[in-house]
């Protein structure tokens, strides 16, 4: 038996309930010094795979209620955004804070930019030309 192949699913699955909380702690900063079994208390859960379950529905409930969102923008100081490396991305509030940080990072490392929405409504998010 490889014993290799029988620790990747496990591997997964702590990986994955770490994101969860990671996730968590990164979008509601309020919430970052709380142990994993505090932020479950919090949400009034048992477990990683109800705290998805309960992140899933925020997310749709982003997408599908754009306008109830908006009115709320300002609580949130983060999204639900990751680039490649499963890191958070930055989130601009306007187009303006977008295109001054271009700007910025044009002038000091020579790196072209370009912004574009964020899918959850939340602001405005950077990306490599």
């Amino acid at each position: 038996m490889n014993l290799k192949k029988t620790l990747k699913p496990i591997k997964k699955k702590l990986l994955y309930k770490n994101n969860i909380f990671k996730t968590i702690k990164h979008v509601y900063p309020h919430l970052s010094d709380l142990t994993h079994k505090e932020i479950l208390d919090y949400y009034q859960l048992e477990s990683a795979q109800s705290l998805e379950r309960h992140v899933e529905r925020i997310k749709e409930i982003f997408i599908n209620n754009k306008q109830d969102y908006k009115e709320n923008i300002e609580e949130l100081d983060a999204c639900f955004c990751t680039d490649r490396e499963d890191d958070f991305k930055e989130l601009y509030h306007t187009q303006r804070e977008a295109n001054r940080r271009i700007n910025i990072f044009y002038k000091e490392q020579r790196v072209k930019l370009k912004l574009y929405p964020c899918p959850y409504n939340c602001g405005w998010h950077l990306t490599k030309v």
